[in-house]
């Protein structure tokens, strides 16, 4: 006579079934691989793995430059279509551009990424970072991850900078921004001069009871934190203009240092506290936060802002140059505009003359402002 099983067993046996349909529908390895000293790449296409194979070999070595006590565990990386450990797998990752998977020592990316090098060096620093790491609180590691991915790749840092700290700002109540126009009396058909100051704030989706400390308290990073696509991006841009500035003000070194305090002290985790402290931060409010914001953007990250929301020039310049507003000037002049857009509360200012010249010279040769 078989005797039943006992309930331990049958969840023993319930779980090996599950992790055996889990490993029987892991996604299928891309079909070209290459081989390089820092490790397997692979791709749909053979040209493609060469490609990432080739960033692998540049960026692997030059994470340890940067930071104490890193050390890449990554053996492989991945692109696909959509980055994936399961054929179905409903995670978080679905929507990154990419992921480290410490279980499979692998690293996978979205083929049509942003860009893949950054997105790699990203990853590669989450397969880098030693024990001594592990006490960083919440979404601090993915701001870590950020500031070393734009100092190995600087060609997309401006882009990337931008995105995440328009992601802190709309954390924040969103980005305020001033555009000043200026056009003195003598190149209007008029004895006034004519201008204007004009303020705009520049708003996200994220929900109004956000609250800045989240950045300490949620691992935005992890698969399994269920979080509304916008507000994970608010905590990745918090954490980001953190970090930015503590390694702006002690270096990678003396973050690590909070980290090694950390330890010695036996925390679980490296106190909000420190890391406002050393970020030159006199408290974790809204406030403070904005305060930092108004630093942290320059006149690079205004002339990305600038490109993104063309209708910073064009709604300014509709209020100065009314139907009625005619302009002296003519393709072989230069009409002396004054025109800037900075954050409000900032110093960076973005000379924005040549971008409304367009814009006074066509109101002076069709009659109407362009629409």
């Amino acid at each position: 006579m078989t005797r039943p099983l006992s309930p331990p067993a049958l969840r023993s046996l319930a779980t090996g079934a599950l992790l055996a349909i889990l490993v029987g529908c892991q996604a299928a390895a891309p079909r070209a691989s290459v081989e390089s000293p820092s490790g397997r790449v692979r791709a749909e296409r053979e040209e493609r793995a060469r490609e990432v194979a080739a960033l692998l070999e540049d960026l692997k070595p030059r994470i340890g430059q940067h930071l104490p006590d890193a050390h890449s565990r990554a053996r492989e990386v991945w692109i696909q279509e959509r980055p994936q450990l399961y054929l179905f797998s409903g995670t978080a990752y679905e929507e990154a551009d990419g992921f480290w998977s410490e279980t499979h020592g692998r690293i996978h990316l979205r083929e049509d990424a942003q860009s893949l090098s950054r997105t790699l060096a990203h990853e590669l620093v989450h397969s880098s970072l030693g024990e001594s790491w592990e006490v960083l609180p919440g979404t601090i590691e993915e701001g870590l991850c950020d500031v070393v991915s734009v100092l190995l790749c600087p060609e997309d840092a401006w882009n990337m900078r931008t995105g995440r700290l328009s992601a802190a700002a709309f954390a924040t109540g969103g980005l305020e921004l001033e555009v000043e126009l200026f056009l003195p009396a003598e190149v209007v058909d008029g004895e006034l001069q004519i201008g204007c100051l004009t303020r705009m704030r520049l708003q996200g989706r994220v929900r109004e009871a956000f609250d800045p400390a989240d950045v300490f308290e949620v691992a935005a990073g992890l698969s399994t934190t269920q979080l509304p696509t916008n507000d994970k991006k608010a905590l990745y841009g918090l954490s980001y203009l953190l970090v930015d500035r503590v390694v702006e003000r002690v270096g990678f070194r003396g973050l690590h240092e909070l980290c090694l305090r950390t330890e010695r002290l036996g925390l679980p985790e490296v106190p909000a506290e420190w890391l406002l402290e050393a970020a030159e931060m006199e408290s974790g409010d809204v406030a403070s936060w904005r305060r930092a914001l108004q630093e942290a953007i320059g006149r690079q990250e205004l002339e990305a802002l600038v490109q993104l929301y063309p209708e910073l020039i064009s709604d300014s310049a509709g209020r100065v140059f009314g139907p009625r507003t005619a302009v002296r000037v003519d393709r072989s002049g230069v009409a002396p505009v004054a025109a800037s857009v900075r954050v409000a509360g900032g110093d960076a200012a973005l000379d924005l003359r040549l971008r409304v010249q367009e814009e006074v010279l066509a109101r002076a040769e069709t009659g109407a402002f362009r629409e």
